[in-house]
């Protein structure tokens, strides 16, 4: 769970506090199906949603604490319709050119990996809630608190699952946070996260202008609209298909069950543990991991662990290990999983005892 998310539950915990305290100070509470939340959000914010007009969009993101890290993309899309848009991905390592004009595609990719934090920020601006069905279907409300100088809080759903194997299972979490206007704050489940900042005005319409994500500690990734305009006269050519990509040409990403990455690891070491300073010395901990198309894990992302301490050992560890490549009718594919692993270690020796 990001920092901002646990912001967010401190403060509704406050309000909810002063509700219980100062209940002649007209502090208003109210609550309202999740799924009925859900759909205003998306209704009101969506770019590519319901009622949505066609617009030219750029994007900068960079790693705002370290803006020369690999961390870098630029985004452009031309959008028409659902059935009619361009989008452009740049980044140092991977580049893509995707046009979607009625039953037609063209893909064309430089580079052989679709980084999973760039797919990220892909989803959070033109999907935002990508499995909006599986909240929708929860029997959930959200509870918003409105102070007597009308302020509202942030109001938030959590969906709690496990993720592992058969053998080895931990608690895994997805989170949907609104703010106090009903839109979307953060949306975040294992293999994607984002939060929406700085919202304005686009027609009919209120649009984020800023999508954060952290994928680990200490890595703030931030992606800023630079340009939003609607577009009134579209250049048709943009959208001009001269020869299709067929689908097994096409750069796919599946999710796959833990078994599946075990029996690609085959003959890869297990992890070992090195000794922790405090916290648990035994427990479960998990991982979410990015695959290329040659079987290398390209990425790994801590989820939740009986101690963090153990994590960047994970990640190091699963950097390295080179598996079967996954295949899709016959055709390799880009692969995600999380992972679930056991631990057992030690806690390090105080310096002043070894003497």
């Amino acid at each position: 769970m990001t920092a901002r998310v646990l912001q967010t539950c401190y403060i509704s915990a406050i309000l909810l506090l002063i509700l219980q305290i100062c209940p002649g100070q007209r502090v208003k509470e109210t609550s309202v199906p999740l799924g009925n939340a859900l759909d205003h959000a998306l209704r009101q914010s969506s770019l590519t949603g319901t009622n949505a007009k066609p617009f030219h969009l750029k994007v900068h993101l960079l790693e705002s604490t370290n803006p020369p890290s690999p961390y870098q993309a630029e985004i452009e899309e031309y959008w028409v319709s659902p059935q009619q848009w361009r989008r452009t991905l740049d980044t140092p390592d991977f580049k893509q050119s995707l046009i979607v004009n009625g039953d037609q595609t063209s893909e064309q990719n430089t580079g052989d990996y679709y980084p999973l934090w760039l797919k990220s920020f892909v989803t959070g601006i033109f999907d935002s809630v990508p499995n909006a069905d599986q909240w929708n279907k929860l029997d959930a409300k959200i509870t918003q608190i409105t102070l007597p100088n009308g302020q509202r809080s942030d109001a938030c759903a959590r969906m709690k699952f496990k993720i592992g194997s058969d053998t080895v299972s931990n608690d895994a979490f997805a989170n949907v946070c609104f703010d106090g206007a009903g839109l979307l704050n953060f949306v975040g489940s294992p293999g994607y996260s984002m939060e929406f900042h700085d919202y304005k005005r686009f027609g009919e319409k209120m649009i984020a202008r800023r999508y954060q994500d952290d994928p680990e500690p200490g890595t703030e990734l931030v992606a800023k609209v630079v340009l939003l305009e609607e577009l009134k006269k579209p250049d048709m050519t943009l959208f001009s298909i001269g020869q299709p990509t067929p689908p097994e040409e096409r750069l796919q990403s599946i999710y796959v069950s833990q078994a599946t990455i075990e029996n690609a690891a085959e003959g890869q070491p297990a992890l070992t543990w090195p000794t922790v300073q405090s916290g648990k010395t035994a427990g479960v901990l998990s991982m979410y991991v990015s695959v290329d198309r040659q079987g290398h894990v390209r990425e790994a992302y801590p989820l939740n662990s009986d101690n963090a301490g153990l994590q960047d050992a994970a990640r190091d560890q699963l950097l390295k290990w080179k598996l079967k490549p996954m295949v899709v009718n016959g055709v390799p594919v880009q692969a995600e999983a999380g992972l679930t692993f056991r631990f057992e270690t030690t806690l390090t020796t105080p310096s002043h005892q070894l003497k």
